[in-house]
Parts: C-alpha cells; structure tokens; sequence
C-alpha cells in the first residue's frame, strides 16, 4: 500500500514568466502595493474591519493584495481572507462563491446533524467530485470535543484548552458543510484557491489546539554611571558569573519515522476509515498539536508510536 493518498486533482498549467515580462509584473506589483497600502491605511483604523487587522495596515495590505488575486474587493478581502501559521484561509462559503463565480457547480446533495455531503463539477468537465462528512469521520480526526472518563468533563490539551472545537456541538451541519465544500473545491479548483490549506472554521480549530503563548521578559532599568556611559559607548563589558544558573539537559536527537512505521501508520488510517490525504493530514495535526504537517514523513517516531497507540487504546502515550 502505497503511503500518499492520491485521490483526483484538477489540471492546472503554469506558464513560466518571459524574463522581459518580469521586470514589468514586480513594477505593476509594487505600484499595486502602494495603492493597497494607501487603501489598509485608512480601512484598518475603522471597526469595519476584523480586529486581526485592526491598526496593521501592512497585514491589511497582504490581505487586500492576496483578495484581488482571488477576485475579492479590498472590504471583501478584509473581511474574509484570515491568517493561520503565515498561511491564508478563507471561509468555506467564500470557497463555493469563488468557485461559482468561475463557473464551477457546486451543490449539496444531503444535510443533517450526522452527515453532510456536498459535491463539485468543475466547468466543462464531467467529473464530479463528491465529499461527505459525517459527525463519526470529525470524532475520528480529532474536531469533535469528546469527555474524558477520568474527569466526566470535556477532554483538555496540556495547555488546559478543549480538545476539538464546540461548534461541531452546537452548530453540527454548518461545520460538516464547511469540511465536506472546502475538501471539493480543492480538488475541483485548486488554481483558483491558489493553494489555500486553510478554511476558516479550520482556523478556530487550529487556535484551540495551539493557543499562543506570550513570553514574558524582564526589562532591565537603564544603566548609569561607568556602566552607562560603557553602553551609550558601545563597549561590551564582560559578564559578571551568574549566580544558581542551572544548565538544562540537552535536548532528546529528533528521529523521523522509518517508512516501516509510516506503511503501519498508514494502514492504521485506513482500517479506520481515513482513506483520503487531507483528512489524513487533518487528523495527524490535529493529534500530535502539529499544524505545520504537509506529509506522513514529517512525523517522528514517537509521534508515529503515539498516534497508533491512540487508534488501537483511545488514548495517547504518556
């Protein structure tokens, strides 16, 4: 069994940039980014905008410059392009509505609170791709809260955050739309999303698994006398020994899994229904705390080992 999950792709061309036509596209980008710019400047201090670009025109202006690319205005492009990770995401309706605005079909053939399935046909083509999720294929992939039989309560990560988000709790057909539009519109249209991995609703996932994490520094009074007049030098001075500074261990060599482990691995997935990459990979960040997996090979071999033994016994390694 192989271990990538191919599944179908539309085809896409890209045609290669004549080298006189290069110089002329970076000038009509930076002229374009000036135009953004002047635009994110003046919508950024408005409460019209998400409060992620509130007062970042510079993340407004990406939004705004990556929008147009898709089709979107500049409000639409604020309003709907998110950022996770450094990568872009949009909504899952906003996928569809790209997609018809091109052309494509995209319909829903069933939903309710345990299943949602909804199919694609790009434009003169006639393959349709078809996606359904189901209430037990999100529980499997790690988006549904679950309680834990130790508490009775939901389940938490070590950061003492719900595993899985809520709204898979309260608003059940909404998020398995979400999942089952978004997984057919990559597939259908992938040069029209220009590789977006990343939906909204994916994004409210990501940030419960991963919240950020603020360090906090020690601002130092600034110096006087000999020592003062030393910094405003710019003469080093030698460092006085530190007092109880405890040297911590070096950390544990990383060791990526063999491909023996990731052939078991991906038998695993399959026995238990996850067939398809994308969900594949969903469930593998979802269940090491990884949002930056692109593949199987980027697991260790202590991630392997515990997402097997989570699949077999419920519950992960300590």
């Amino acid at each position: 069994m192989s271990t990538e999950i191919e599944h179908y792709e539309a085809q896409s061309v890209v045609l290669p940039v004549e080298p006189q036509n290069a110089i002329g596209q970076l000038m009509q980008h930076a002229e374009a980014m000036d135009v953004a710019f002047s635009l994110a400047e003046k919508m950024c201090n408005t409460s019209l905008v998400p409060s992620i670009y509130r007062g970042k025109p510079n993340d407004g202006t990406a939004a705004i410059l990556y929008g147009a690319e898709l089709g979107l205005n500049p409000i639409q492009s604020l309003q709907q392009i998110f950022v996770v990770h450094g990568m872009p995401a949009i909504y899952a309706r906003t996928m569809v509505a790209l997609m018809k605005s091109k052309g494509h079909k995209v319909w829903t053939e069933e939903s309710t609170d345990e299943s949602v399935t909804v199919s694609a046909q790009r434009h003169n083509e006639t393959h349709v791709e078809t996606s359904t999720w189901t209430m037990e294929r999100a529980e499997r992939a790690g988006y549904v809260p679950t309680i834990d039989e130790k508490t009775g309560k939901f389940a938490l990560n070590s950061n003492n955050k719900l595993i899985g988000n809520e709204k898979y709790l309260k608003d059940p057909q909404a998020m398995l739309y979400a999942k089952a539009a978004s997984e057919v519109c990559r597939k259908i249209a992938p040069d029209i999303l220009l590789g977006i991995a990343y939906t909204r609703e994916e994004l409210e996932l990501e940030e419960a698994a991963n919240p950020t994490r603020v360090k906090s520094e020690r601002v130092a009074a600034p110096k006087s006398g000999t020592a003062g007049l030393a910094a405003k030098l710019g003469v080093t001075e030698s460092p006085e020994p530190a007092l109880d500074r405890v040297t911590e261990p070096a950390p544990e060599p990383v060791v990526l899994a063999s491909d023996p482990e990731i052939k078991a691995l991906v038998d695993a997935l399959a026995e238990g229904g996850i067939t398809d990459k994308d969900e594949a990979i969903a469930f593998l960040r979802a269940r090491t705390n990884r949002p930056e997996i692109q593949k199987s090979k980027d697991l260790t071999s202590a991630e392997v080992a515990a997402v097997l033994d989570f699949m077999t016994n419920g519950e992960p390694t300590q």
